[in-house]
């Protein structure tokens, strides 16, 4: 106050005698503009280290920037002023419901971007500061898809075959990590029962079962369905046809034991009972991660082909030795989106952020420690744009964190101050090499990650999953004919227009399955 009135005071002088050197001509100006700086700045530090406070009670404030958190903060009798900035602090959190009871400060569900309503199992009470009643509705959302998926797990029908009911009695993240782990059931058994000379056959029946649920799913999608639950079975759809794909390669390839790497290498979910705790888990080849529990919603999932096994298998690999990864490739060959959809896969927050030469080392030190403090994923688009000096910065930083992730530390020194480590945390990179204005990684920085080459996508296999996500029986035909015009014209493509080309003939897949499904 005392450094706006002066300001003001001064102003007002200035505007009643407008000549700049009667303004200017007193000596004591200087030493009171200078004080006052001296005085914002300690204000701002002051300022910087209260939200920094607030930043470390609920990690998730790192994502949004000083304004947005003092507009929380500055409003905190109004519960309902957090609701516009849910969506950055969690993944597809956009609201949450509060009881309709006059007085009552109950939380009782969530909201996601596509109006799927998940009810909690417990409500949570909206009192206190903003960012402990915050914490508690993360705990909150986790704890309830975690008992709903031990829930979907109870009712799955023993046969596998009677799942209409089952299919819409849970929220569709939950419904789609069962099935994948009932999917691992079955292959695991049919692989057993090959290796104990029970059933030679075991895998081909399985395929059968497989594709009679396919076909039964499909049936469903024709019918007359919400869109939530259009949403639910097209992503559904999508992760089963490529379960098939991924049984009828192992047949080929007459896999018969559970250590076959054909088998070990596909991404497998299960659930698992120990004397610590019982819980989901996904492996992949050497690798073992539980299940994460951030709410998704009910949006679409990723096409999987042999370029995204590829590209899981590293980015797993690496977080398995505690490095991170680089996909690295053209545009459109998918390298944020499989990232992406590797964290939706283990149901883990994924921060995607488009690096600018603009990007100062403290900037990116305080991103680091909100990931670092919450246990998020960062995937760092175009991250070859920053500059070579905040590259060799950045290095160390890197290092420093995975470091103390290597020592499962619980909590490390982090630039000035020692912050709580959660280990879930991981770093990627997406580069186009090559490209006009990228720099060069320095090698302390490239030996950070692991890379993986990102080329061509099977546009073919894209686009008929997507057709039978619609409810296309014939969709191979379909999908052969969609993407002929692209394999003719191919060979008259530039580089960079063969990508965008097969893109658009994916994107047109798409608009018009979706044309003809209305």
């Amino acid at each position: 106050m005392v450094v706006d009135k002066f300001w003001k005071d001064h102003m007002l002088r200035t505007k009643k005698n407008p000549l700049a050197t009667e303004a200017c001509s007193s000596e004591v100006l200087l030493g009171r503009f200078q004080a006052n700086n001296a005085a914002l700045d300690e204000i701002q530090k002051c300022l910087e280290n209260y939200l920094e406070t607030k930043r470390g009670a609920f990690p998730r404030f790192y994502f949004l920037s000083n304004d947005e958190l003092l507009e929380i903060l500055s409003q905190t009798r109004n519960v309902h002023a957090v609701q516009p900035h849910l969506r950055k602090c969690f993944d597809n959190v956009v609201k949450v419901e509060f009881s309709p009871e006059k007085g009552s400060a109950d939380i009782l569900g969530m909201w996601s971007a596509e109006r799927e309503y998940v009810a909690w199992s417990e409500p949570v009470q909206a009192k206190g500061n903003v960012e402990y009643w915050l914490t508690n509705i993360e705990n909150q959302m986790r704890g309830t898809l975690h008992d709903q998926a031990v829930k979907a797990l109870a009712e799955y029908p023993e046969d596998g075959r009677e799942r209409d009911e089952w299919l819409f009695s849970s929220c569709a993240q939950c419904i789609i990590m069962i099935d994948q782990v009932e999917w691992t059931s079955g292959v695991t058994a049919a692989i057993q029962d090959i290796a104990k000379g029970k059933n030679k056959k075991a895998m081909e029946e399985f395929l059968t079962f497989s594709l009679e649920q396919i076909e039964h799913m499909v049936n469903i999608v024709q019918g007359d369905l919400d869109k939530l639950q259009r949403n639910a079975m097209g992503a559904l759809i999508v992760i089963d046809v490529h379960a098939r794909d991924v049984i009828k390669m192992m047949i080929r390839s007459n896999v018969d034991s559970l250590n076959d790497f054909d088998w070990t290498c596909q991404l497998r979910y299960y659930w698992e009972e120990d004397e610590e705790a019982k819980d989901f888990y996904a492996r992949q080849t050497n690798t073992r991660f539980r299940y994460g529990y951030e709410y998704l919603g009910n949006g679409p999932r990723l096409v999987i082909t042999p370029l995204t096994d590829k590209c899981y298998m590293t980015l797993t690999g690496a977080l398995h030795l505690n490095f991170g990864g680089s996909p690295q490739g053209p545009a459109g060959t998918g390298k944020t989106e499989t990232t992406k959809d590797l964290a939706k896969a283990l149901a883990i927050q994924c921060v995607v952020f488009n690096c600018s030469d603009g990007l100062d080392f403290k900037m990116m030190a305080r991103f680091f420690s909100g990931l670092a403090q919450g246990g998020a994923w960062a995937c760092f688009d175009e991250f070859n744009r920053i500059n070579i000096e905040v590259l060799s910065v950045i290095a160390q930083q890197m290092l420093t964190i995975q470091s103390a992730v290597r020592r499962k530390a619980t909590e490390f020194e982090f630039g000035e101050s020692i912050i709580p480590l959660n280990l879930r945390f991981g770093v990627f990179i997406t580069m186009n090499p090559g490209y006009a204005g990228r720099t060069e990684l320095p090698d302390n920085l490239k030996a950070l990650f692991r890379p993986v080459a990102m080329m061509i996508p099977d546009y073919r296999l894209i686009a008929q999953i997507i057709l039978y996500s619609e409810g296309f029986k014939t969709a191979d035909e379909l999908a052969r004919k969609m993407v002929k015009l692209y394999s003719l014209s191919s060979e008259q493509l530039s580089k960079q227009d063969h990508y965008d080309f097969g893109m658009r003939a994916v994107k047109s897949v798409l608009v018009m399955a979706g044309a003809l499904r209305r």
